[in-house]
């Protein structure tokens, strides 16, 4: 009784946290990508609010013609509901959010109750709901933290179709892991591995190819996928998988990708559970240790497919919290077994242990999320958007690819100047280095009425362009972080 009032404090917790200051904007944790996701879904809500002026709608669908990574469920979801409440409200997609990931959360515990005892089970999902990482980046507003829920989902039904071989279970598998490859493709790297290991272990090497449900799991979860990104978007994948895998995979070749890869893994999760993980895969048994092996397999295949960005990305990283959960309770199960030799008052000590190292993560994740205030961040872009005139082509100079500007200030910019990191990846794919800078400047401006600056730090250090705009066009308008260039009319 006591295990249960536990778990289900676990969880009601966990997604409470996940709601702590919740209307805070959307710009605690890579605001690029959240961005993207409220402009699309912004402008689904223009599309069918019947009462919104034609020019607004417009105007927010030309906002959010971005590119497309993946089909913008999520965002649709969201955008229909700002219909259905009548207003936008941005903060409805952390509510979303928390609900996806306390499922995922109820799906663990599902999964982790057939090979780990109560003690697993209680460090598992304190680690899922309360590891600081986790409390921030499961509730940013992208596609990822849904795709984690899917991920976990699909490794439930995989693993019971594996043990009742039945044709519902097969196509909630098939189902389940439509579902995520739809959400994100890259979750493929974590289904497929664990799918062609569980069927080979389940059905045989020699006879995999004649099970039907094998066929039915295999297309309901690849066609649907195959589909819209290598038919109905083929230009936009192929050019995403030349530039992001083809172009840098030579870093897979180099040492520091490993020792920075390792970095990342320690800001985030630190090393020490990481490899508690991997020690716990050993410990799983059976037919759970092929299907979790697969799982983990694609946590290296995914890094090794997306270098840059698992060096740059911290949200790359997120279903590594489940992989990790899935695995640490076996760890803690071998442990407990030899605490339960060990007189009581030492079992109080390590319950007491972990239960501050719940509270701990749980109270460091609250601090970060009420340290970092953005409430007065959309009215200063607001501002910036009026500075700039409507009827004004421009490009710009920012941190963010101008997301802010487009989302709070109604304005997008022609073409963004690079910025040093810009530089740094084209350098690494083989596509940098400017011949001519002059020359370089004067065909990106071509055309252009305006240049702003939105991003300070970065002009300072770029002298080069610094010294042309200001030595040759005049300021059209400045304000509080923005500078406005005039190059329609230079300075004679």
């Amino acid at each position: 009784m006591l295990t249960n009032l536990v778990i289900i404090l676990i969880f009601i917790t966990g997604f409470g946290i996940r709601l702590y200051d919740l209307m805070d904007p959307p710009l605690d944790f890579h605001l690029t990508r959240q961005l993207r996701s409220a402009i699309i879904a912004r402008a689904v809500y223009y599309q069918n609010e019947a009462n919104l002026p034609a020019e607004m709608v417009k105007q927010a669908s030309n906002l959010a013609s971005l590119e497309i990574y993946e089909p913008p469920i999520f965002e649709n979801l969201v955008g229909w509901t700002y219909v259905l409440i009548g207003s936008e409200q941005v903060w409805i997609a952390r509510i979303y959010l928390a609900i996806f990931w306390l499922i995922g959360g109820l799906v663990l515990w599902r999964i982790l109750k057939r090979y780990t005892s109560t003690a697993g089970i209680l460090v598992s999902l304190s680690f899922y709901f309360f590891l600081p990482y986790s409390i921030v980046a499961s509730r940013s507003f992208q596609p990822d933290p849904w795709m984690v829920m899917w991920i976990l989902v699909s490794i439930f039904t995989l693993m019971k179709w594996s043990e009742k071989r039945s044709w519902p279970w097969a196509l909630a598998a098939g189902l389940c892991g439509m579902m995520a490859l739809l959400v994100k493709i890259v979750s493929a790297c974590f289904i497929g591995p664990m799918a062609i290991l569980l069927v080979l272990n389940t059905t045989g090497w020699k006879k995999w190819w004649s099970d039907l449900q094998v066929w039915l799991m295999a297309g309901l979860m690849v066609i649907p996928s195959l589909l819209y990104y290598f038919v109905f978007n083929t230009q936009r994948s192929g050019d995403f998988m030349s530039f992001w895998s083809g172009s840098l995979y030579s870093m897979i070749f180099s040492t520091g990708f490993y020792a920075d890869w390792l970095a990342m893994i320690q800001s985030l999760t630190n090393i020490f559970p990481f490899m508690l993980g991997l020690l716990g895969l050993c410990l799983v048994k059976g037919r759970m240790r092929q299907g979790l092996l697969g799982v983990w397999t694609g946590y290296f295949i995914y890094g090794l497919v997306f270098p840059y960005q698992y060096l740059t990305h911290e949200y790359y990283h997120l279903p590594l919290i489940a992989l990790i959960a899935l695995t640490l309770g076996t760890v803690m199960d071998a442990f407990w077994e030899k605490m339960k030799t060990q007189p009581r008052i030492w079992r109080v000590g390590v319950v007491f242990i972990l239960f501050f190292a719940a509270f701990y993560g749980l109270y460091v994740g609250r601090s970060v999320l009420y340290a970092n205030n953005y409430e007065k961040e959309p009215a200063a872009w607001q501002k910036i958007g009026e500075a700039i005139p409507a009827d004004k082509t421009f490009v710009a100079l920012t941190a963010d690819y101008g997301m802010r500007l487009r989302y709070y200030g109604w304005r997008t910019m022609s073409a963004g100047w690079p910025t040093s990191s810009d530089e740094r990846l084209f350098s690494l794919a083989g596509k940098g280095g400017i011949d001519n800078y002059e020359s370089y400047f004067n065909n990106f401006i071509a055309g252009k009425d305006l240049f702003v600056i939105l991003a300070f730090n970065e002009f300072d250090n770029q002298t080069q362009l610094k010294e042309l705009l200001t030595g040759r066009y005049p300021v059209f308008a400045q304000g509080d972080g923005y500078l406005i260039f005039d190059l329609k009319h230079p300075i004679k």
